[in-house]
């Protein structure tokens, strides 16, 4: 299995496709496989580079608690890796706060920048309902099955777990190939808790679309507003007919906007 060596962590990555990269960077106990419905489409555009994030999947775990900013370092470890100089960069949730900082600290690494349902984190957040995050922080601790469908009611659009089943299954049987470790996800949770980067967001230069699930109840729309309002000259689109898991639940729309945003960032 292909791995890039980053201090004392083995990162795993995917290469599919061919012409300029475009890295994705998956959230909250996700690893590469979990793209599964992006890859076929963008990789006839771009080289798609996936990889699992730090202590996820196959990559190893350095032990210890671990900041986004660290995550993100690790991303341009992988980069190095693969001697990409810059790219355009796609983050999810989690991974859409480890691009932030990715845009903010190594401005000439991205190209363009696309965040999908995530927040800017700290005071300015719009944070999820109560009973939405003690489902995952139940499904962080506990792991039955039972807190996990509890969870997949935070992920997906009611109309999609009453109308779409196999939409969840077939994401439940991606998960269950590496499943996350609950002492694992309470790391990223933890990291995740202290991402604040509002007053940072100015600084982003390279060209920006927010995109967000219409439905999201874990990390609502609004937030992706503020980043859109936050970051020089963003734009902004909301996707209906999903929540949190919108490039899941409607992904030809999502890929659409996404190919259609780089190619005009490689336009100008």
């Amino acid at each position: 299995m292909p791995y890039i060596h980053h201090g004392n962590i083995n990162l795993f990555y995917e290469s599919t496709g061919q012409g300029d990269p475009l890295v994705l960077i998956r959230g909250l106990g996700s690893n590469a496989d979990h793209w599964y419905a992006q890859v076929p489409d963008l990789s006839r555009h771009y080289r798609v580079i996936t990889f699992d994030n730090r202590a996820i999947a196959r990559s190893s775990d350095p032990g210890g608690d671990f900041t986004i900013r660290d995550m993100a370092e690790d991303v341009v470890a992988l980069m190095d890796g693969l001697e990409i100089s810059s790219a355009h960069i796609l983050g999810l949730s989690m991974g859409g706060m480890i691009a932030q900082e990715l845009a903010i600290g190594h401005p000439r690494r991205v190209r363009g920048l696309i965040l999908v349902v995530t927040h800017c984190g700290g005071r300015h957040q719009v944070k999820a309902e109560d009973k939405v995050m003690a489902a995952m922080e139940r499904m962080a601790v506990d792991q039955s099955m039972e807190a996990r469908l509890e969870a997949a009611g935070v992920f997906f659009a009611p109309q999609t777990l009453s109308g779409r089943l196999s939409v969840i299954q077939e994401y439940a049987a991606v998960s269950m190939k590496h499943p996350a470790d609950g002492e694992i996800l309470q790391r990223q949770m933890k990291a995740i808790q202290h991402h604040d980067a509002y007053d940072r967001l100015q600084r982003i230069t390279a060209p920006t679309l927010v995109m967000t699930g219409a439905e999201d109840v874990l990390i609502p729309p609004d937030n992706s507003r503020i980043l859109a309002e936050r970051i020089p000259n963003a734009e902004f689109n909301e996707i209906q007919g999903g929540g949190h898991q919108i490039l899941i639940e409607q992904p030809e729309a999502c890929n659409r906007a996404i190919i259609d945003f780089l190619q005009q960032v490689d336009a100008r």
